[in-house]
């Protein structure tokens, strides 16, 4: 979980990979002064690349982690213990099945939108990425402000000029380039106390499902509000919450940070007021989700959690503390229906997958989802195409992720 903007930032400088609005050029991503957001994560890049994850003999590598850890948009929530989503979008079917060997299990819930048949999944265009209206955002956070620092980056080789604003409140604004992200003085304590980390998700969401200035609900409202003011008010996004109160971050802070030279890391006093919900999802066509371009590279990328999510904000009783929105695709809808093979086809791929390993582990299918994958294609151009998202636990304690094309039955192999 540790590896998100890491390596996105370090596959952005290898393959200069990117696309203009409405532009279908590849592109890089400009070097920008970081915001809390890319500092904290940036924390955790670090540590993951070094713990790394265990491969399977046929390659697919698996991260250890706890089986009952909450990965993404969990579907069977227990009362107030798992993050709250604005409206239920998917249908939940349950699923059961057993290789005959009793090698490979499914039980999972089939997460598909509610208008979903199997033959009425259409095929996009993928013109370009938003990085929201930059007018809308300079009004909104720097016009009429004192600036600290301003650093831009001119545009070259089809890749657009960029801007980072440091204010004299200590907020940071990045505009333009490939991505949007605002962040005030408070949103390093947020990073900091890991309240944005799926590691410690489960720490925050135990407990009561609120906190006492605002509803989950109005936490999620306000925050696609303020998407809409930067500019992303014609896109679909899917956003969850969950609590993150002062006493708990004060007690993640104080186990993270204990040494000396650490304490500069911690906050000076939590308080009521610095209680906040966190949120978070992903950009959907169609009520189906996206799975973006950096999920299809790196197996520990591919999670649907806030780890990878495109968006995430930190919305408290002083505001939002912190938005981040990137990669946000434009997707073209050209008329044409692709024809998606029966479920119980694809489960017999991933259990023929998981059988063919030769050893004694046992391997459980706890998650079944349908994403549109947008990834580059042979050409270095985006494309978009329907896949399964598969989240397997090996032996009670190891989970993977396995991707399956949902028209060809391909596996999509991570690295």
């Amino acid at each position: 979980m540790k590896f998100k903007i890491f390596m996105v930032f370090l596959l952005i400088a290898m393959f200069s990979a990117g696309c203009g609005k409405k532009d279908n050029e590849i592109q890089g991503n400009n070097r920008k002064t970081k915001t809390g957001a890319e500092l904290g994560t940036e924390q955790k890049a670090e540590t993951e690349l070094e713990t790394g994850a265990d491969e399977t003999e046929e390659g697919q590598g698996t991260e250890k982690e706890e089986a009952g850890s909450i990965q993404g948009m969990e579907t069977e929530q227990e009362a107030g213990a798992e993050p709250t989503e604005e409206k239920e979008q998917e249908s939940q079917a349950n699923y059961q099945r057993e290789s005959e060997s009793g090698k490979v299990k499914f039980d999972c819930k089939i997460e598909t939108p509610d208008s979903y048949t199997g033959d009425n999944v259409h095929k996009y265009l993928v013109s370009g990425e938003c990085y929201g209206d930059e007018g809308s955002i300079l009004s909104r956070y720097v016009e009429g402000k004192e600036v600290a620092e301003k650093f831009s980056t001119e545009a070259h080789d089809g890749i657009p000029g960029s801007d980072s604003y440091n204010m004299a409140d200590g907020a940071v604004v990045n505009v333009g380039g490939s991505q949007f992200s605002f962040s005030t003085r408070n949103s390093n304590y947020y990073y900091n106390a890991r309240a944005l980390d799926s590691d410690y998700q489960e720490e925050y969401s135990k407990g009561k499902g609120q906190v006492a200035f605002a509803t989950a609900e109005e936490a999620i409202e306000a925050v696609r509000q303020e998407l809409s003011e930067v500019g992303f008010s014609e896109f679909e996004f899917q956003l969850v919450a969950y609590p993150a109160k002062h006493g708990t971050m004060k007690k993640i802070e104080s186990e993270i940070y204990t040494s000396e030279e650490d304490q500069s890391q911690k906050k000076d006093e939590w308080t009521q007021e610095d209680d906040a919900y966190v949120v978070y999802g992903f950009q959907t066509k169609d009520n189906i989700p996206i799975f973006h371009q950096w999920m299809t590279i790196f197996r520990v990328m591919a999670y649907d959690n806030i780890d990878n999510a495109p968006i995430t904000a930190v919305y408290s009783s002083r505001g939002i503390e912190s938005l981040m929105a990137w990669p946000i695709y434009y997707l073209e809808d050209i008329g044409e229906t692709l024809t998606l093979k029966e479920f119980e086809e694809i489960a017999g791929i991933v259990e023929a997958k998981f059988e063919n390993i030769l050893n004694e582990s046992t391997y459980e299918v706890t998650r079944a989802k349908l994403f549109q994958m947008v990834r580059l294609n042979e050409n270095q151009e985006y494309a978009a195409e329907p896949i399964w998202y598969f989240e397997v636990v090996e032996d009670g304690a190891i989970k993977s992720v396995t991707l399956v094309d949902a028209v060809t039955g391909n596996e999509i192999v991570l690295k």
